[in-house]
């Protein structure tokens, strides 16, 4: 008597920065399909941050036969499935059962190019399809693939939120964290779920989306000698000094890509993200070029 051991995909996330996989000044998710797969062909999100699963959640995976695996996009959990039905999960997984994923930051300069507060940056990011009851009705929920949305601070978890889910963690799960992915098997709203009402893996896993937005700043020019500037050029004079220039209009940075910014008929160049300036006083943040 022969049998196999088959397993099926129960759910994937992705973990897409724009930082990445927007092009200058044209976003990801209005590319064609052809430019979607160029950009994706070259995208890897795991020098900037680390997905594992939480120590609990990887005993947890392992007692129910699934696999934790990360890809260049994002991870992605499948499950041993009965010899006789693919959809039937060899263990079954009850609607309350979920799994806990850290986040934590690999990228010394992460926050230069990453669109979230940086006064935000000791707090708690939560992501999933089903509100803590630490949270209000309107805390949101993880987005499934294709939606609109990308993680800002109406995700960060309230501090009573933050306290209870931070006591779960060792000091080597938060260090460098960033906040927590948390998949349930059912949702808040049908949508959301990973199984059917059967219990069963339905025939398309369910894919869920992490989409962190790249920062978008006034990029600041600094020459040693005074330049000539017009009002048709695309940047102005900083507090009148003709050595210091900055641009009329904040603009995303992209590593790939570029963006047209002139000055008499000359194209300047683009930032990198090495250096960046806050001004919390005027709520600006200012990428500086040196000419």
């Amino acid at each position: 008597m022969s049998f196999s051991i088959q397993y099926k995909e129960l759910f994937r996330v992705n973990i897409y920065h724009r930082y990445f996989l927007d092009k200058g000044l044209v976003e990801f998710r209005t590319m064609n399909e052809a430019e979607k797969a160029k950009q994706l062909d070259s995208y890897n999100f795991q020098p900037v941050v680390t997905i594992v699963p939480t120590k609990e959640s990887g005993q947890n995976l392992n007692g129910h036969n699934l696999v934790f695996k990360t890809l260049n996009t994002g991870f992605t959990v499948w499950s041993k499935v009965a010899e006789s039905d693919e959809s039937e999960p060899f263990i079954s997984l009850d609607d309350d059962l979920n799994f806990t994923f850290l986040i934590q930051i690999k990228d010394s300069v992460f926050y230069n190019y990453t669109d979230l507060k940086l006064e935000n940056a000791r707090e708690l990011y939560y992501l999933s399809n089903k509100r803590l009851d630490s949270e209000p009705n309107n805390f949101p929920l993880l987005d499934k693939a294709g939606g609109n949305f990308h993680v800002d601070g109406d995700f960060i978890l309230s501090e009573e939120g933050k306290k209870r889910e931070l006591e779960y963690l060792s000091s080597s799960e938060k260090f460098k964290i960033l906040g927590l992915v948390r998949i349930f098997m059912k949702g808040d709203n049908s949508s959301l779920n990973v199984t059917n009402a059967q219990g069963k893996i339905p025939s398309s896993a369910k894919n869920f989306e992490v989409v962190l937005k790249n920062r978008n700043t006034i990029w600041r020019y600094l020459f040693d000698t005074n330049q000539q500037v017009t009002g048709s050029d695309d940047v102005k004079r900083e507090n009148g000094n003709s050595k210091v220039l900055i641009t009329k209009n904040a603009h995303p940075l992209t590593k790939s890509g570029f963006i047209s910014v002139e000055l008499g008929g000359v194209e300047l160049p683009n930032p990198g993200v090495a250096l960046i300036k806050p001004d919390a006083a005027n709520n600006k943040i200012f990428s500086e070029i040196y000419m």
